[in-house]
């Protein structure tokens, strides 16, 4: 089966339909999205409703909790609250409802999906650090083989064992019995690892192999619209610098 995954859209239309034209050209099984649909864009609705028109399976990121309340808007700093409180608004019903009710996970048999840290999914916590990951051994026998995650905007990843964690390169991932891989899959709207095109990863589970995928988009209109609808100017200008 090969799976699309994609994560922290961030409200950027414009990423969005790139990405989805690109992965129309996979010939993917499935899209599985990460979470953060919404936050420091200028178009929530609009990405809500791409992803419910093609509806395509999502958990609820940090953002999105924070936009249905079902998190504390005091976690975040002062404009991306701002942009919280704008996005609120312009949510229609259909996708206000949508947003609350996305589950935290998905679970399958060799694999498991979240927006953040798997040790505790509601608590939104970071994977980009090896002592991070080393949290991780404690709940070894809880995992799946591979878990994906977002929360980062990075392309990083790790493998745990009971005794020691290493980053590795995720290209091709070999699940083993006595490991576990967390496989930051980089974000859509909102890249922060330097490359400012949209990111997504394939993950083709026949031949074992992850392939992270880059797509130029409209970096210009994204950013144009973010300051026209007066959100804070550092969410469109690191658009184009990828941090």
């Amino acid at each position: 089966m090969r799976t699309a995954i994609i994560s922290d859209v961030h409200a950027n239309q414009e990423a969005l339909e790139a990405v989805m034209q690109r992965i129309d050209r996979e010939q993917v099984d499935r899209t599985i999205c990460l979470g953060d649909v919404v936050g420091y864009g200028a178009s929530p609705d609009e990405c809500c409703r791409m992803l419910m028109d093609r509806r395509v399976m999502s958990l609820l990121g940090n953002h999105d909790a924070a936009v249905t309340g079902a998190m504390d808007e005091a976690y975040y700093y002062e404009g991306a609250r701002r942009a919280l409180q704008w996005t609120r608004d312009r949510l229609s019903d259909a996708s206000y409802k949508w947003l609350y009710a996305l589950p935290f996970t998905r679970v399958e048999d060799d694999v498991a999906f979240f927006h953040s840290a798997p040790i505790l999914p509601s608590g939104y916590f970071y994977v980009v650090q090896a002592s991070e990951a080393q949290t991780h051994a404690q709940v070894l026998d809880r995992l799946r083989p591979l878990s994906f995650i977002g929360h980062a905007h990075l392309t990083v990843a790790f493998q745990i064992g009971e005794k020691k964690v290493k980053s590795v390169e995720a290209k091709q991932i070999k699940p083993k019995a006595d490991s576990r891989f967390i496989i930051n899959v980089g974000s859509v709207g909102q890249p922060r690892d330097r490359d400012p095109r949209a990111c997504f990863t394939i993950w083709d589970s026949d031949k074992q192999v992850l392939t992270f995928v880059r797509v130029e988009y409209d970096i210009e209109s994204a950013a144009a619209k973010i300051v026209s609808a007066g959100l804070d100017e550092k969410f469109a200008k690191r658009l184009f610098l990828g941090v």
